[in-house]
């Protein structure tokens, strides 16, 4: 009835066998295993080992320890077994009592652990990308090794210690834990952490919620990636796209949709309460002279210089850009006419006021003209402003240049 395999053992040959024992082996019945020596049922590479134990507990009268040994059925499979054996006597003769569980699965199970453990440490030693995990509390519990490539930090540094830490600014860790826990999960989450350096990189993080038994929350895991190169190329490019090439200034389109955007926060709406924006256009005198007189060095030069004048004169809230060859647009917002003519006077004369030094070459006089208008409530869209400025801006041309013009 025991679950467990009994054998008696005389010398070296079964005496006894119980039907646990018969199963185990694949015998059949008990009858099959009476006489049969015991090292037909024990591997070759435990055969040693194994009759060294029994002779032990048959000439030492003591128990052995339970130890784990390689056996063979009677149909050739081989399987692993717990085994522990007595001294006892049958008729007054010397014999051992060996029981025996059958621990096949339970090896087999940790031989695909450790390979499955062994596996995970392949592939975490071996990425680029940084595997973490972290407890409800928000301690990081594991990462791999590759995070020393990317932070500076070895593994061993960072375990246990709170992955907020490693944020620049917290706020955006606590934002990746409410998506995380409203979500479940997040894909390619964007965010900051700081080397050991102190250097900022660009992150991007994909992570899961763990769960316990009960279905709490018990931390987050998954992978994040430096991704600080093409967060540097996706902003060049965007510079790119926005910027003009030659004076860093926005290009065309850019400072048009500045302008669009002034005009959309004022659409529709009516009264006192409105607030104003002034456009200012520019144009700098006489550019086709210097370029003829001078080359098209000298007057890129010159195209520098006016516009860094100028953006010296512009608050963090104006938008300034490069409408083509030598012709600019200033979005004032919030700025009303008076306080924009003031503006553009300031501009015109401080570009009149500063010669452009060219290499080689004796200082080259600049001076620009200056249309500008103020958006009006009757204005239908942004081109109307637009066009107002324009024509301020051939009027204070028309009228000798050098000077600030506008309408109204």
């Amino acid at each position: 009835m025991l679950p467990a395999g009994v054998v008696v053992i005389v010398g070296e040959h079964i005496r006894y066998a119980n039907a646990a024992a018969a199963k185990l082996l694949d015998a059949g019945t008990t009858d099959k295993l009476a006489d049969q020596p015991i090292g037909r049922y024990i591997h070759p590479l435990d055969m040693h080992r194994a009759l060294a134990r029994l002779r032990n507990a048959e000439r030492n009268e003591q128990t052995n320890p339970v130890t784990e040994l390689r056996a063979m059925t009677e149909k050739g499979r081989d399987i692993v077994v717990a085994m522990t054996s007595c001294p006892t006597h049958i008729d007054g003769t010397p014999a051992v009592l060996a029981t025996f569980l059958d621990m096949t699965e339970r090896a087999t199970m940790e031989a695909r652990l450790k390979e499955t453990d062994q596996n995970f440490q392949r592939i975490m030693n071996t990425m680029q990308d940084v595997f973490y995990r972290t407890d409800a509390d928000g301690i990081t519990r594991y990462v791999c090794p590759a995070v020393k490539n990317v932070l500076g930090y070895s593994a061993d540094e960072i375990i246990g210690l709170p992955a907020a830490t490693f944020y620049p600014d917290v706020r955006e860790r606590d934002a990746l834990v409410a998506a995380i826990r409203t979500q479940g999960f997040v894909h390619d989450f964007p965010g900051r952490m700081r080397r050991k350096d102190g250097a900022i990189i660009d992150i991007s993080i994909s992570t899961q919620a763990l769960r316990d038994e009960q279905g709490q929350f018990a931390g987050v895991e998954g992978i994040w990636r430096d991704i600080t190169q093409r967060k540097a190329m996706e902003r060049e490019l965007q510079r790119l796209a926005t910027h003009d090439p030659l004076t860093g200034l926005l290009n065309r389109h850019a400072v048009l949709e500045s302008l669009e955007r002034a005009h959309g926060r004022r659409s529709g709406r009516r009264g006192h309460d409105l607030p104003p924006y002034s456009v200012l256009m520019l144009d700098l005198d006489h550019f086709k002279d210097i370029n003829d007189t001078h080359g098209h060095a000298a007057g890129d030069a010159v195209l520098c210089h006016a516009t860094a004048l100028v953006s010296a004169q512009c608050r963090s809230t104006d938008s300034f850009g490069r409408l083509g060859g030598e012709e600019f647009l200033l979005v004032l917002d919030d700025t009303n006419l008076e306080e924009a003519a003031e503006v553009a006077e300031r501009i015109r004369a401080t570009v009149a006021a500063t010669p452009c030094a060219v290499k080689d070459k004796s200082a080259i006089a600049v001076t620009v003209s200056v249309g500008m208008t103020q958006f009006t409530e009757s204005d239908s869209d942004a081109n109307t402003t637009l066009d107002r400025a324009d024509r301020a801006l051939y009027e204070a041309k028309r009228r000798g240049r050098n000077q600030v013009h506008h309408l109204q």
